[in-house]
């Protein structure tokens, strides 16, 4: 009896070293992850300095007839987002997206091509709710253009936050017969002037925002183009040439020609005038298998997504 109980005693011990062995580790692992948070949080805030006031310094987007001499059914192009959307920091105005989208139209349908762009510096997802009532005021473009996410990462904005307003106002606008083509949230790791740490976050969380809007994008009825993955490694292997000197975090005049190439050959075919190379032109531009881990994470946002935009509002 005294053997057994010297052994239940020794098995009692040694559990309770192996538990005060995992408190230690949880514990170090907690303080870890509070001062990861805290070195990130700091970096972020010393980043925010680093930029200029981008509502001060705002730039109105380009809106327009283009193609007046083609004898075509017009076609007529929303675009909506953020800074991405203006083109802000090209050098030249006629080098933003929706120009350039625009004249691609031009040229692949030999039609005119009639340009409304409400988008705004600095917008985050929930402004898409406001460019939805002022794009469609008059009357539902055939095909919209999307750019938007990277204020919401910049904000740590909460994923349902962020994807919501995307969701509704793809639905609302499938609903009203326009196409829809999402470029989605763009890798905010390829931006140099973020400190290591806070560029991988930027990296991780820009990329699950992606992976969100992907998902409600496709659930509502539109195409999605995957930016990060088209455009991340360009824009990590020439940071000096696809970044406006302005800043340093939004794209120059060759960045947004690199922008706009990759998200014209879903807008042609959205339109109904693909080239031939864009007969297979997929809903979801997007690489098969990368980063599995994120699309769980934005998979679970995107199914606590409630419709909150109604037609009336």
């Amino acid at each position: 009896m005294r053997q057994e109980e010297q052994q239940r005693r020794t098995s009692w011990g040694a559990l309770l070293q192996v538990l005060r062995g995992i408190g230690i580790a949880l514990g170090a692992v907690a303080g870890f992850i509070v001062t990861l948070g805290t070195v990130t949080t700091a970096q972020g805030l010393i980043a925010r300095e680093q930029f200029p006031d981008l509502k001060r310094e705002s730039a109105l987007p380009r809106s327009g007839r283009f193609g007046e001499d083609r004898k075509g059914t017009p076609i007529a192009l929303g675009v909506m987002g953020d800074s991405l959307a203006v083109g802000y920091g090209a050098d030249d105005p006629s080098s933003t997206p929706g120009i350039l989208i625009a004249e691609g139209l031009v040229e692949a349908g030999d039609c005119p091509v009639e340009l409304t762009n409400v988008a705004e510096v600095g917008a985050e997802s929930t402004a898409l709710v406001a460019q939805l009532t002022h794009l469609c005021a008059r009357s539902v473009p055939d095909v919209v253009v999307i750019l938007i996410g990277a204020n919401d990462v910049m904000r740590l904005k909460r994923l349902t936050d962020a994807l919501w307003p995307l969701s509704e106002t793809v639905r609302h606008l499938r609903r009203e017969g326009a196409e829809v083509v999402v470029a989605t949230c763009p890798d905010l790791g390829t931006v140099r002037p973020f400190m290591p740490l806070l560029r991988f976050f930027a990296h991780w969380y820009s990329r699950v925002l992606a992976t969100g809007q992907a998902i409600v994008t496709l659930r509502g009825g539109g195409r999605s183009v995957s930016l990060a993955d088209t455009l991340g490694p360009i824009f990590r292997r020439d940071p000096t040439g696809m970044f406006s000197t302005r800043d340093h975090l939004h794209p120059s005049s060759l960045g947004y020609a690199h922008a706009a190439r990759v998200i014209l050959p879903s807008v042609r075919a959205a339109a109904g005038v693909p080239l031939p190379e864009d007969v297979h032109v997929p809903h979801r531009v997007y690489r098969k298998g990368s980063h599995r881990p994120l699309a769980w994470w934005a998979f679970r946002a995107s199914r606590q997504v409630g419709e909150r935009l109604t037609p009336a509002s």
